[in-house]
């Protein structure tokens, strides 16, 4: 009986269960039937996972992320990115990828990132003539990079579960996310190159655009750094970063870029809550059975 959750989530997982609900449903029979144990530990330690300061940091990203995408900053690091790479081969695709990373420095979170790319990208591309199955994929792939790139939702659990400093986690991210860009380029580029897919653009953009187009965007660019620089040198933490970042989105997308509206508020609301509940209801499942893992000493008894 002790294995019978892992049997449960393995058999979840292979019928497509979300893999949150997928936690809590395998360990709901042990929890019944032990005797030393209630049902309350499931709601018991889901809360107290929850109850974090520093957890506090993933609304925000979410939420500052889902501004972006409405205030214009996205559509500004988008015209940037076609500059830089739009002349290459596969033009659109090497696109995809760059704008991926550059948006890791500004939304943090990936599920934003691919459905942000999905509504920009993915049809400016099949109108092109690049096929869907491809353009999916460098959507997906690409999408793994804002993860790994700061601010990062991800990083920011693993520092609050490993309890290692999230300023220094942080830093670490910036190389091997511009690594993973570049070897992405180069997969495209050579997929490109077999597939027929042309450049988006005849020929490479003058420095008098680039100049240009980074001054556009310079708002957007400027907020990585500035979340790195206030974390490293102490002004702030992780969760008041968050925070400063979904006030400096929105008076840049209201006040500078004047491209977000107050009616698009509910709908990023909605888009910050539906990202935030897909991370936390995995963290919080992952906490409950971590518990019956602990409580069975599973590790122990495969060893």
């Amino acid at each position: 009986m002790n294995l019978l959750p892992l049997i449960i989530l393995l058999a979840c997982f292979i019928i497509g269960l979300p893999i949150g609900f997928s936690l809590i449903i395998s360990v709901i029979f042990y929890f019944a039937q032990e005797p030393y144990l209630s049902m309350t530990v499931i709601v018991q330690r889901m809360v107290s996972s929850a109850e974090s300061v520093s957890l506090m940091a993933i609304p925000f990203f979410v939420t500052a992320g889902a501004i972006m995408n409405y205030s214009g900053i996205s559509s500004k690091l988008m015209a940037l990115a076609e500059a830089l790479v739009g002349h290459m081969t596969g033009g659109l695709g090497q696109v995809n990828v760059l704008l991926s990373t550059l948006m890791g420095g500004v939304s943090g979170s990936g599920a934003a990132d691919a459905a942000m790319e999905c509504k920009l990208l993915v049809p400016e591309m099949e109108k092109r003539g690049y096929d869907s199955g491809f353009s999916a994929a460098v959507t997906a792939a690409s999408a793994c990079i804002t993860p790994i790139i700061p601010p990062s939702v991800a990083l920011v659990v693993f520092a609050f579960v490993c309890g290692v400093p999230t300023g220094k986690l942080l830093c670490a991210g910036y190389l091997p996310g511009i690594l993973l860009c570049l070897c992405q380029m180069l997969i495209v580029h050579r997929i490109s190159r077999k597939k027929g897919f042309a450049p988006s653009r005849e020929k490479i953009a003058s420095r008098a655009e680039i100049f240009k187009l980074v001054i556009d965007g310079i708002w957007a660019l400027f907020l990585p750094f500035g979340l790195i620089l206030g974390l490293r040198i102490g002004v702030f933490n992780a969760t008041e970063g968050g925070a400063l970042m979904c006030i400096y989105s929105f008076v840049v997308g209201l006040f500078v870029y004047k491209e977000l509206k107050i009616r698009d508020i509910p709908r990023i609301i909605k888009d910050a809550v539906l990202s935030t509940a897909s991370v936390m209801i995995i963290l919080c499942a992952a906490n409950v059975f971590s518990y019956y893992l602990s409580w069975e000493r599973i590790p122990a008894q495969l060893s």
